[in-house]
């Protein structure tokens, strides 16, 4: 039986909404200041999450349109857009995910090491940490971004990295991810994962199978967790107890 000792945490659509609210609109604002005609919809922006990383997300869809923009002026674009994503992070309208908090609190009470593992670079992770994260900060043992690895989601880098970081058995040890490339970057580094649909998806007929077990959501106590595939919940969320359940 393997027991639960470290739980490796994704940020954006994971910890929080930051996708949809945050990270596109950011995007959009950039684009605008570059006086681009680009604008990223929500239909739009869910096709090009399978590209990991802001700026590879834009160089891939300047290639996508022909567009004659250089690479430097990419760059360009994904600093400014960081700076709206840091506005829009400080103006509050960045909310953490249901049972988040719960469950790193709860989490911590049983000695579980935690580590954030994102494909966010530290200028777009930090303002999020000092603000909406800050007062569970210290239950983290380490934090991975996109500086730390050469190769991001879906490629296992990054939860290797988390690993070795941790010293603990990958049998021993659970990622929680809400996207088919996060799921697919744990599963490659030989861990075990729990996958918690992002708020914007209604329909999960496209998800990923690869993952121990999938939510809606990590819960709270006057908003249950509906399973959509995995072992059965124990209580009505996602805790402690059933993250070893899971992993066994």
């Amino acid at each position: 039986m393997n027991k639960l000792k470290a739980v490796f945490w994704d940020v954006d659509g994971t910890i929080a909404d930051t996708e949809m609210c945050g990270h596109r609109v950011a995007f959009n604002l950039a684009f605008k200041d570059f006086n681009l005609d680009w604008n990223w919809d929500e239909k739009q922006y869910l096709e090009l999450l399978k590209v990991s990383g802001g700026l590879k997300r834009i160089i891939h869809y300047r290639n996508q349109i022909h567009s004659v923009i250089t690479e430097n002026q990419c760059s360009e674009i994904q600093a400014r857009k960081r700076i709206h994503y840091k506005n829009l992070i400080q103006s509050g309208k960045i909310k953490l995910r249901e049972g988040v908090l719960r469950l790193i609190s709860e989490l911590s009470s049983f000695e579980i090491e935690q580590f954030i593992v994102t494909t966010s670079g530290r200028d777009s992770l930090d303002p999020f940490l000092q603000t909406s994260l800050y007062s569970h900060l210290d239950n983290f043992s380490g934090i991975i971004t996109y500086e730390d690895v050469s190769n991001h989601k879906p490629f296992p880098d990054a939860y290797q990295l988390a690993l070795q970081l941790s010293k603990k058995s990958e049998f021993n040890c659970i990622a929680i991810e809400d996207s088919n490339i996060g799921v697919q970057a744990a599963k490659a580094a030989n861990l075990n994962c729990l996958m918690t649909l992002p708020p914007w998806i209604s329909h999960p007929q496209n998800i990923t199978r690869e993952a121990n077990a999938c939510v809606s959501s990590l819960g709270n106590v006057d908003s249950p967790t509906k399973l959509i595939y995995g072992k059965k919940l124990i209580t009505n969320n996602v805790d402690f107890e059933y993250l070893s359940n899971i992993i066994t």
